[in-house]
């Protein structure tokens, strides 16, 4: 019985072939590091052209699910990971960066992220713990640095997410922290912001500490309403510096 099903005529097949390879590839039928046969081969099981079986793997290679060998290499099976997901979702979302609602961002934050401190209370272990204070100890270290402040508050929520031992929580976090970089660098600008981002990380930290859920939760729904509430004010004294046009100026910048 042959892998490969030849296709339906239809106005989409390379989508066609693109999804039958990715089933065999989800269903382990193609393992990883397997070579898929060559592209002629291909294309004669699927009864389908070349152009198309080329486009098909084409879009596969962008999801990180196939690696395309240059010369005598052929085209290699990858497993989807993490980080995959993770690149994937952040370009989807950077690819309406003009007119992404950062209201809704915040929004989606708050969800995600009050429900994270309070499993992160009921699953850390002590090495979370350890790695939340240490964390602590070097925000405490910012001084005027922007960009340590932005290091050091992402890696606070993501150690977070990490503490609930649920990789899903991770994945989501970080795409929506990578738009996030410019929102945290706004908040910046305002007065006393590495002092509160300790203040606020270091209450939930406790609540964690104390497996206290309901605290954790209401500990992290404060420090997102103050977020809020700073990016306003950052807003305010600089209209023009939204993370939107903020970008852009930088984008510019390089070229």
């Amino acid at each position: 019985m042959p892998l490969f099903k030849r296709i339906e005529r239809e106005s989409t097949l390379a989508d066609s072939v693109s999804r039958q390879i990715q089933a065999l590839i989800l269903e382990r039928q193609l393992s990883p590091n397997e070579r898929l046969p060559a592209e002629r081969e291909l294309a004669e099981q699927f009864g389908v052209s070349r152009t198309v079986v080329r486009e098909a793997v084409k879009g596969l290679a962008a999801k990180g699910m196939l690696e395309v060998g240059i010369g005598r290499g052929g085209t290699i099976v990858r497993s989807p990971t993490a980080a995959n997901m993770t690149e994937m979702m952040t370009l989807f979302l950077r690819g309406d960066e003009r007119t992404l609602d950062y209201g809704n961002l915040i929004e989606a934050r708050r969800v995600l992220e009050v429900a994270i401190a309070g499993m992160a209370a009921e699953r850390r272990t002590d090495d979370d713990l350890q790695v939340m204070r240490q964390i602590l100890a070097e925000t405490l270290k910012i001084g005027n640095d922007r960009e340590k402040f932005v290091k050091w508050d992402l890696e606070f929520h993501k150690a977070l997410a990490r503490a609930t031992h649920n990789r899903l929580f991770s994945l989501f976090l970080e795409s929506v922290n990578e738009l996030m970089v410019e929102v945290r660098r706004l908040a910046f600008t305002t007065h006393g912001a590495p002092a509160r981002s300790y203040r606020y990380h270091r209450g939930i930290f406790d609540k964690v500490e104390q497996q206290n859920t309901e605290g954790a939760r209401a500990a992290m729904r404060d420090h997102l309403i103050e977020a809020e509430v700073t990016l306003r004010k950052a807003l305010e004294m600089d209209p023009e510096s939204s993370p939107t046009k903020a970008k852009s100026r930088r984008a510019a910048s390089k070229h």
